[in-house]
């Protein structure tokens, strides 16, 4: 089994203290939200090598190359963070998370690798971020759509193929969801016939995963009306590819930059995946210089409050709320976050709210901003945020519940009275050596282990 990247234990944690303003250059690593689905698709080729270059050293890609053990497939890490995958060997129909804090939304995605090859999958119910009901409705009634007969059992899922195999479809997705997007894109090029899935996400890593199977030899066509045409295949010609700057880790030093009052360049970040996000921190007053190299975030004087909703991209990614959220606490006035995507995701205003030693609690509420409704109107979801800025938190400790709160609180303590940060295994799923670069930076941090 391969050795998970981070070395913590569930006792270490992490202590964070207000220091000086950030300061420095950090290297963006690779995205997460790339490499994983590029890995899994991998997958559905029967010859080749895949070389996937600039792979984040994180624990999400480790728990991939576990469930990779598990099926046989050949692998090898290189020194310069290039990762070589051959799915010829791939011998086996199941797999189960060896731990429980293995446990991801990747299991989803080995289902179609998997049955496509051996008419048959087991795979392990998906865990995740805790950040409200997260269901597999959308991905069983797709798979359904594609001739796969389901069986659910405890703790994991049981499917076979019918007498036709994988056949193409005609789906509409209810909602845009990136995970079932990325699950029956890959279904239909490993499906008979043509396939048009309808609603799609449209994300940049699903642009990435689009381009990689194109590049494949797959004719698979993407429509402005978030419509996908893919011509199903089994001639997949595996290359080489270049994993994308990480969006969410940009974002989260951006926002940790300017809520110290520092001054940082993002190497490798690009305007590009970004453009959303940069017209919200400029609407704020943020400094931003875009370079070739990468972006340059600075504080150039006191911020203004502002009022976002998260969105389907190209709108306010949800991944970005959690690290705007820690520098609006920082900003004097009144904001709002109206979280549109994930019915709970301000657990880590809620953590962090008994902290508060200066100015005012967080507000969370359950109802849509005056003159808007999104999908939870009238649903009694905790999915909008009031901070009125600024505050201070003091000392304490607190656990991480998902992996992008895990960032926003490390934020939260670099501008703290000291406070110790627990359950860091959902941090390092998604970040390459967190304290350390915040560390080059000047953060006052520390990793217990």
């Amino acid at each position: 089994m391969s050795n998970f990247f981070s070395p913590i234990s569930k006792d270490s944690y992490i202590f964070a203290k207000k220091g000086n303003p950030l300061f420095g250059t950090v290297q963006i690593s690779g995205a997460k939200n790339m490499v994983t689905k590029i890995m899994t698709a991998s997958l559905i080729a029967t010859r080749g090598k895949l070389i996937i270059k600039n792979i984040p050293l994180i624990d999400e890609v480790f728990i991939t190359l576990n469930l990779f053990d598990q099926l046989g497939v050949k692998y090898k890490i290189n020194p310069d963070k290039s990762l070589e995958i051959e799915p010829g060997e791939f011998n086996s129909s199941r797999v189960r998370f060896a731990t429980e804090n293995e446990s991801n939304r990747i299991s989803l995605l080995l289902i179609v690798p998997i049955i496509s090859r051996f008419g048959e999958a087991i795979v392990p119910r998906p865990g995740g971020c805790k950040i409200g009901k997260r269901k597999i409705d959308y991905h069983i009634k797709g798979l359904e759509a594609f001739g796969v007969k389901i069986m659910e059992k405890p703790g994991f899922l049981h499917m076979k193929l019918g007498k036709k195999g994988l056949r193409g479809s005609h789906f509409r997705l209810p909602f845009p969801s990136v995970g079932a997007t990325e699950n029956f894109i890959m279904a239909g090029v490993c499906a008979k016939g043509e396939t048009i899935i309808d609603n799609c996400a449209v994300e940049p890593e699903i642009i990435e995963l689009i381009k990689f199977l194109q590049n494949a030899g797959v004719e698979i066509l993407i429509h402005g009306d978030r419509s996908i045409y893919i011509k199903g295949t089994n001639d997949i010609r595996l290359s080489e590819v270049v994993v994308i700057p990480d969006r969410v880790e940009t974002i989260s030093f951006a926002a940790a930059a300017l809520s110290t009052k520092g001054d940082v360049f993002l190497r490798g970040a690009r305007q590009d995946l970004m453009i959303t996000s940069l017209g919200i921190l400029e609407k704020m007053g943020a400094g931003i210089e875009v370079k070739e190299e990468g972006i340059r975030f600075f504080y150039k004087g006191p911020l203004k409050p502002v009022s976002v909703a998260t969105d389907v991209y190209p709108g306010f990614p949800t991944d970005f709320q959690q690290p705007l959220g820690i520098l609006l606490s920082q900003v004097k006035g009144r904001s709002l976050i109206h979280e549109t995507i994930f019915e709970d995701r301000f657990g880590y205003l809620k953590v962090l709210n008994p902290l508060i030693v200066s100015g005012k609690r967080f507000v969370v509420g359950k109802t849509c901003p005056q003159g808007t409704r999104c999908r939870f109107w009238g649903k009694k979801r905790p999915h909008l945020s009031e901070i009125e800025g600024p505050v201070r938190f003091g000392e304490g400790q607190i656990y991480i519940s998902d992996l992008r709160a895990g960032f926003a609180l490390l934020n939260a303590a670099c501008l703290s009275d000291g406070i110790k940060i627990y359950n860091l295994g959902l941090l390092f799923r998604g970040y390459e050596n967190p304290v350390g670069k915040l560390k080059s930076l000047g953060a006052n941090i520390e990793l217990i282990r």
